[in-house]
């Protein structure tokens, strides 16, 4: 099919032009990546958390890594500059080598406030008892409903307080839904028994009521229903995790 030259140049421009824009983006987020060092296990550029609540949380991880080696690091950016967090969290992982070298024992939480982005990537060492479901699991309980509230400083901090825990050895408490589920089964079950034993007794005197002959058709009951930062030492990303948006 012949096309005019005129079309042939601008549809050329127009692929030229996307390229060079997604290019461009993807060069502007790795130039912000590459200049971040870490000042700390907290690093707060967004300025999400209150002076105080830093140094909690700076307080708390340093406890960890104390004690078990295990290392947490905290980052919030104003944006990623059109990169995409889940590759930016890797880099930046390994940029930073975060968690012990050999034990590889860092994870890493990440939100990108303008994005509304945040994402959990996790170490070698820690990818069996911080699988990709616990981390989808901390953000969808600990955090986004914070940030949609529009607290996202209370969200961070118990977003790192479940990470630490798991970090520390602790097991993550059962979902709310699945504790709702399981006080739901336990009543139906309780009213059911209590039911069966009624029908029971009223059977019992029925049939001694009537000189132990044969209960009447249609009485009894049928069956019921079933139911670096001068401490992070070189660290390794394992490339689990996992991200949300809120």
């Amino acid at each position: 099919m012949n096309r005019k030259p005129w079309a042939v140049f601008l549809l050329s421009l127009g692929m030229g032009l996307t390229c060079a824009s997604g290019q461009d983006a993807k060069i502007a987020s790795d130039r912000l990546r590459e200049s971040l060092e870490p000042q700390g296990y907290v690093n707060d550029w967004a300025g999400v958390l209150a002076p105080e609540q830093r140094t909690e949380l700076e307080g708390r991880i340093a406890a960890l890594q104390k004690a078990n080696g295990a290392e947490l690091a905290v980052v919030t950016l104003k944006s990623l500059e059109g990169g995409e967090i889940a590759d930016f969290a890797v880099k930046l992982f390994e940029q930073w080598g975060i968690g012990q070298k050999g034990k590889d024992n860092g994870v890493l939480l990440l939100a990108a406030m303008e994005d509304r982005k945040m994402w959990i990537e996790v170490g070698y060492g820690l990818e069996g008892v911080l699988n990709d479901a616990k981390c989808g699991r901390i953000q969808d309980e600990y955090m986004v409903p914070r940030f949609k509230e529009g607290n996202p400083a209370q969200g961070l901090m118990d977003g790192a307080a479940a990470l630490l825990k798991v970090m520390g050895g602790e097991a993550l408490p059962e979902p709310v839904s699945s504790t709702g589920d399981a006080i739901g089964g336990f009543l139906f079950l309780l009213i059911f028994a209590v039911v069966f034993i009624l029908i029971v007794r009223a059977a019992i005197r029925g049939g001694k009521a009537g000189g132990g002959g044969h209960s009447s058709p249609g009485r009894g009951f049928g069956g019921g229903s079933g139911g670096g930062f001068g401490g992070f030492s070189g660290g390794r990303s394992g490339g689990g995790g996992a991200g949300r948006s809120w």
